[in-house]
């Protein structure tokens, strides 16, 4: 049976099922959380690394910051731009490694985002090198991604015969390794995540010269799990790590 390329609007229609299948937990707990700890952006310069589809490349326009948003995949650069060009966003995207932004001038942005990103990356260290280039002094690198320290390959929530959550277990934190982690999504072609301690995020962070000043593990609010009640697992243990790191000013 022959298979035709897609067109934009299956593209956009599965993501938008993705969404309603398994984006709760970026939609309503990760999301507000990220844009609460990045704060005021009208007039920044901002860099959305990892962007996909440009959700919070958007959400950042519209909230007025000029934003570059880079992806390395030209399928999902590609639906971005299709949606900019409908709602007349401007964004300026490019298709682009984590590790060689050479396409972006040194010290180019006041905040850099990445929501959900880091853990696709192969080479954090050289990402975060590439990052440091690109971030103005005092500037911020704000980024999200599956806590570490409960959502790893041998991690599981054992359910009891009502089928409701008892508990997790966790297990081989220090084995890092590649898994398809159910939370970090992967509309991007199903691509597996990488399970990183959280020593490992700290000390390359540390080691290009960001200094991590704060830290958040968000929970569905009341609001939320009044609409959303299965998310109520995720507020007995965090889902997602959220990290607000400074570059200083020398």
């Amino acid at each position: 049976m022959s298979h035709e390329t897609p067109t934009f609007e299956e593209l956009a229609d599965g993501l938008e099922a993705f969404a309603a299948e398994s984006g709760d937990v970026q939609r309503y707990i990760v999301a507000p959380a990220l844009l609460e700890m990045i704060g005021p952006v009208t007039g920044k310069d901002m860099l959305d690394l990892f962007c996909g589809a440009g959700y919070l490349s958007r959400r950042l326009a519209a909230l007025g910051a000029n934003v570059t948003a880079v992806d390395s995949s030209e399928r999902l650069v590609g639906i971005a731009r299709e949606i900019n060009r409908r709602e007349n966003e401007h964004i300026h995207y490019a298709v682009a490694e984590p590790t060689d932004l050479s396409v972006i001038e040194d010290s180019s942005f006041d905040d850099i985002v990445c929501n959900m990103g880091l853990m696709v990356t192969r080479d954090l260290a050289g990402t975060v090198a590439e990052l440091a280039r690109l971030v103005k002094l005092g500037g911020r690198f704000i980024f999200s991604v599956v806590h570490p320290c409960f959502c790893m390959p041998s991690a599981c929530w054992v359910r009891g015969e009502d089928g409701s959550y008892l508990y997790k277990t966790v297990d081989g934190y220090f084995t890092e390794g590649w898994w398809p982690s159910e939370l970090a999504g992967s509309v991007r072609n199903k691509e597996k995540t990488k399970h990183r301690t959280l020593s490992r995020y700290v000390n390359a962070l540390s080691a290009r010269g960001f200094n991590v000043s704060r830290i958040s593990e968000p929970r569905p609010s009341l609001e939320v799990l009044a609409i959303k009640p299965h998310l109520a697992i995720y507020d007995r243990l965090p889902a997602v790590m959220i990290v607000e790191a400074s570059f200083p000013y020398l």
